[in-house]
């Protein structure tokens, strides 16, 4: 069972204090806050907003963290002090929970990862792969200021996205809306209109004054209808299978698989890099940076390398041969193996990939726009077109 945040207010000792736990049940964390005495006046769910991973902790601040704790290593501070001193800093905020945690596991004999692991469970699993990594090669400072990278480039790319969508998605509502108005205000007045003209229609303008009739009668009932329909869709898309069935719908549009596939090829070769400069080979950098990938055709692919990468043949040919990667990406991992910089040349591979996903995001949001215009205008314009017509026939009768 994943674990939850929840917001507490306890006394202890004749101080009350108001901060968040992190437990997998509200049960459990009723437990821990009594364990030590405190009288526990309320204990809620966290609340979630977005950036906000499933333990309830911003996705910023679990990226801060880990460019924190890379700093203070790296400047030879002692790591169990660095987690105690970033907890202070933080002391405010839904993290510091998670950092107490990892201290009291790192002093009672844990390795940083482990102790990570299950203080702090809202992180990607690459990431504590990636540190249980650099504490065996002794290059820890490096893989968590990496890891924070990569954590970082996936929140930025988010973000870029859902910036992309705003203004289309203010467009088709704003029509939506305009719509709703026009059939609920506009069109009962014309048909009282037409009724007492006794005008026949036929067409679209029949099928107008219809549909905003019906819905001027029945406006309440269509409005719960919808949210019914969007509550059940944004339902079936937090559950496994219709995350799946939203994923294949999008691997199936054309302009949106081009840039999902790049972006998460992009993710997978800087996990490679990160896996391999961090001393693990590349066997295990390939199970790692698959299992960052969600459930789909790159991910099929980077493992269906395996065999191959097992049976000793080369990089390039392996991943080639299995489509995980393009001629042009596997000439470089070709020229990364010959030299001895395969991380280097995986990482050159996200690059490339990067600049290619921002060129397919610019080209979505491109057609996205005029699309969105377009959907509007045809909306608008065939309501409007239909109460024309039927003005015109008013006019022709009387003439």
């Amino acid at each position: 069972m994943s674990a939850r945040a929840f917001v507490y207010r306890i006394v202890a000792n004749g101080v009350a204090t108001t901060s968040t736990i992190t437990a997998a049940t509200r049960g459990d964390a009723l437990r821990r806050l009594m364990r030590d005495g405190a009288i526990v006046l309320e204990l809620r769910p966290a609340a979630r907003d977005a950036g906000v991973t499933a333990s309830g902790v911003r996705a910023d601040d679990a990226v801060l963290v880990l460019k924190q704790i890379a700093v203070m290593t790296r400047a030879r501070v002692d790591l169990l002090e660095a987690i105690d001193t970033i907890a202070s800093a933080l002391a405010d905020r839904s993290v510091a929970t998670s950092l107490r945690a990892t201290a009291t596991a790192l002093r009672q004999g844990e390795r940083l990862a482990a102790a990570l692991k299950a203080a702090a469970p809202f992180y990607p699993p690459y990431v504590y792969a990636l540190i249980s990594a650099g504490e065996a090669s002794g290059r820890l400072p490096l893989v968590l200021d990496e890891a924070a990278r990569q954590m970082a480039f996936d929140q930025r790319v988010a973000r870029d996205i859902q910036n992309a969508l705003v203004y289309p998605g203010f467009l088709v509502a704003s029509g939506v809306t305009s719509v709703a108005f026009i059939f609920y205000a506009v069109v009962p007045r014309f048909a009282e209109m037409l009724r007492n003209a006794r005008a026949e229609l036929t067409g679209l303008s029949s099928f107008v004054i219809e549909v905003g009739m019906g819905f001027h009668n029945n406006a309440a009932l269509v409005a719960l209808t919808i949210g019914v329909a969007v509550f059940a869709l944004w339902a079936f898309a937090r559950t496994r299978e219709g995350a799946a069935a939203l994923s294949a719908l999008a691997h199936a549009t054309p302009g949106v698989r081009t840039l999902l596939l790049t972006r998460q090829r992009t993710a997978w070769s800087r996990i490679m890099a990160l896996g391999l400069n961090a001393g693990v080979d590349v066997l295990d950098a390939t199970t790692l940076a698959a299992s960052a990938l969600p459930d789909g055709k790159l991910k099929a692919d980077t493992m269906a390398a395996i065999p191959a990468l097992r049976a000793g043949r080369p990089v390039d040919e392996a991943f080639l041969k299995s489509n995980a990667l393009t001629a042009v990406d596997a000439s470089l991992i070709r020229a990364g193996q010959r030299s001895g910089a395969l991380g280097e040349m995986f990482r050159a591979v996200a690059d490339r990939n990067e600049e290619e996903m921002r060129d397919a995001l610019k080209r979505f949001t491109l057609i996205l726009e005029p699309a969105a215009i377009a959907l509007v205008a045809s909306m608008i314009g065939a309501i409007v077109l239909g109460l024309v017509s039927a003005l015109a026939g008013i006019y022709e009768s009387i003439g």
